[in-house]
């Protein structure tokens, strides 16, 4: 299919109940051929059809090969509802040629969602999406060790957003890999920030948090390498959290490029243990550093034999393969105490904080956190990290 829209391209569009469509995608314009009230469009002859696209899915429009199309779209005409459409056709240069077909009207997607996705790629574009740090703790003396870096939307107008109210729509739009970026980058900076300066230095370390997908896609390794060292962040004070039953996947592929990951110097952590089942005896083939207990078995241990039991084989294994390990989940001083008779080295929970804006997490750094922990031991710069 090629040209402009003709004859046997109208008479398939009347068929098929769709638009013939000749768009430019420089412009934005569009030749319709047909009645566009199917789809909520009023335009027609040569309409402003870009503006009708939702915002988040004109990018993959204009992103197309040249050959053929065949894509699901969403459209949002001024004061109308939100409609799927099937766009199949043929891109030349700048040039579209194609059959708009219905494909419902999308329960559940309003102009609202679409304001929110638009919103999103936007922030992204802003750096909006930054890094708050939840501080982990070392159970002896109580002082602070690490943080995890957190993803939060400072949404203009809204405020900060957590996680659950905009990681679904990253992951609708294909932006987690961009996101996850943005927040290690913005978490090498803050990290790097505390080790400027003059004089004795804080022993600490940031966590930061990648999926597999992200651990897969090309080039991880060398953009990681690159952030870390355009940020100035020492050697062995940044880490990289991936999830049990993210490697478990394909665990083969996921050990290569762990290694390839610990060479460069970032140290790694098996978060969420215990969720993804796996035997214990085959961690020995990734190269962690640390092992994260699952905040279910954290939270369950004060009154379960069986997860105490559990946490015990995981502690007995970490220190067998010179791991250390992290209770997440604690909440209370009685969870912090068990925790640490069990033998864990350090815990993150609400008992200690939550999440810490960049200038809190500075704060907690230089003095630590009133009747929570203490700041950080220093160390001399010739310093090396444990």
């Amino acid at each position: 299919m090629s040209g402009a829209p003709g004859d046997i391209l109208q008479q398939a569009a009347r068929a098929a109940g769709a638009l013939a469509l000749q768009i430019d995608l420089g412009s934005g314009k569009a030749e319709i051929s047909g009645s566009g009230d199917a789809f909520g469009l009023t335009c027609t002859g040569v309409g402003d059809f870009m503006d009708c696209v939702a915002p988040s899915d004109r990018k993959a429009l204009a992103g197309q090969e040249e050959g053929r199309v065949d894509l699901r779209l969403r459209l949002a005409p001024p004061g109308g509802e939100v409609r799927y459409v099937r766009l199949v056709g043929e891109r030349q240069g700048d040039a579209v040629t194609a059959l708009l077909l219905p494909a419902g009207t999308g329960p559940g997607t309003t102009l609202s969602t679409l304001d929110a996705e638009a919103a999103l790629t936007a922030g992204l574009e802003n750096q909006e999406i930054v890094a708050h740090f939840q501080p982990i703790i070392r159970l002896e003396g109580e002082f602070l060790a690490g943080f995890e870096a957190l993803a939060r939307w400072h949404r203009p107008g809204l405020g900060v957003m957590g996680p659950d109210d905009f990681l679904f729509l990253a992951d609708r739009l294909g932006l987690m890999g961009e996101i996850g970026n943005q927040v290690r980058a913005c978490a090498a900076r803050s990290v790097a920030g505390w080790f400027a300066g003059e004089g004795p230095t804080p022993d600490i370390y940031m966590s930061a948090n990648a999926s597999v997908g992200e651990l897969f896609s090309e080039g991880f390794v060398e953009t990681l390498s690159a952030t870390l060292e355009q940020a100035g962040v020492p050697r062995g004070r940044y880490r990289l959290e991936i999830t049990e039953t993210e490697i478990m996947r394909d665990p083969e592929r996921a050990a290569e490029i762990l290694h390839a990951v610990k060479a460069s110097g970032v140290k790694l952590v098996l978060d969420d243990f215990g969720t993804g089942y796996s035997s214990l005896s085959r961690l020995d083939r990734f190269p962690f550093d640390v092992i994260k207990i699952d905040q279910y078995f954290v939270r369950s241990m004060l009154a379960d034999a069986s997860a105490r039991a559990i946490t015990a084989s995981v502690v007995k294994l970490a220190r067998n393969l010179g791991m250390t390990i992290i209770a997440e989940g604690v909440e209370t001083a009685e969870m912090a105490d068990l925790v640490a008779e069990m033998g864990c080295d350090f815990a993150q929970g609400f008992h200690y904080a939550g999440a810490l804006d960049p200038e809190a997490a500075g704060l907690a750094v230089s003095k630590g956190l009133g009747g929570r922990f203490a700041p950080p031991l220093g160390y001399r710069r010739s310093g090396v990290a444990g």
